[in-house]
């Protein structure tokens, strides 16, 4: 972690993140109201606190697992339906006003109906799908309408057979555009999730907490729990781009492979 801070190409973000909180501290003094603007020392106060709090693990548990397994589902159905669109025109044709209507509908008109249809602990699982799913879904398609014509007329005149086709020229061929999505998708996902849970208000979960700092009008605690769900994103972020480099050098090794 210290290696990766003092490489030279990460002294651009840490001058912004100084200067963020130089500007953050200045503009604190100048309203002198905490409870419209609280010093950067009071929030890490506040997150010092939440975090020293006894449910504080299982509250971010909850949101995690709500937010990834949404995440999860839409990923494996936008993967899915997605090869499908992209090889089978009618398929496509059939999904079109589907996707359309999901990627219009209103994220928060997605959240209201989602309260009403299910339990409040299963709703915002049910949001995160809905809101990232056309993003998956619409990647994948162009992802596979751009592989290579080539290839599929070898692996048609050889006959080889479609599970084969999938694995070895779409999926292959697909991997940098399902990186590329999941990247968007997981963020905007934790942040859809954690919308759903404050207005469904289940027990122990970001969201909860949000709404409680917001209530007791604790500015402090509502940018402390913020600050907690941007650094859990960063991570999500940081965990996929690992996940993207060790593709790109299995591919690099498979094309060694191939041409010794």
């Amino acid at each position: 972690m210290i290696r990766i801070i003092l490489r030279k190409s990460s002294h651009p973000v840490i001058l912004s993140i100084v200067f963020l909180l130089i500007l953050w501290k200045l503009l604190s003094i100048r309203v002198a109201a905490p409870i419209i603007l609280p010093s950067p020392d009071e929030t890490i106060k506040e997150i010092l606190r939440i975090i020293g709090e006894v449910n504080f693990f299982t509250r971010v548990g909850h949101t995690v697992a709500r937010s990834l397994a949404g995440f999860f589902i839409a990923l494996f159905a936008g993967l899915g339906l997605g090869i499908l669109a992209g090889v089978y025109r009618p398929v496509y044709t059939l999904l079109l006003p589907l996707v359309s209507v999901t990627k219009a509908t209103p994220t928060m008109s997605i959240i209201l109906l989602a309260l009403i249809w299910l339990h409040t602990e299963i709703a915002p699982i049910l949001v995160g799908f809905l809101v990232i799913f056309p993003m998956i879904y619409t990647n994948i398609v162009q992802g596979v309408r751009s592989v290579d014509n080539k290839l599929l007329q070898m692996a048609t005149m050889y006959q080889v057979k479609k599970r084969r086709v999938v694995s070895e020229i779409y999926l292959p061929s697909l991997s940098s555009y399902l990186i590329a999505c999941a990247t968007s998708a997981m963020g905007l996902n934790l942040k859809v999730v954690i919308a759903a849970e404050v207005l469904s208000q289940p027990k122990n979960c970001i969201g909860n907490s949000l709404y409680m700092e917001q209530i007791n009008l604790n500015t402090a605690g509502l940018f402390g729990w913020t600050i907690i769900a941007v650094l859990i994103s960063s991570a999500f972020d940081y965990s996929l781009h690992l996940l993207q480099k060790r593709t790109e050098k299995w591919k690099y090794l498979a094309r060694q492979k191939d041409t010794s």
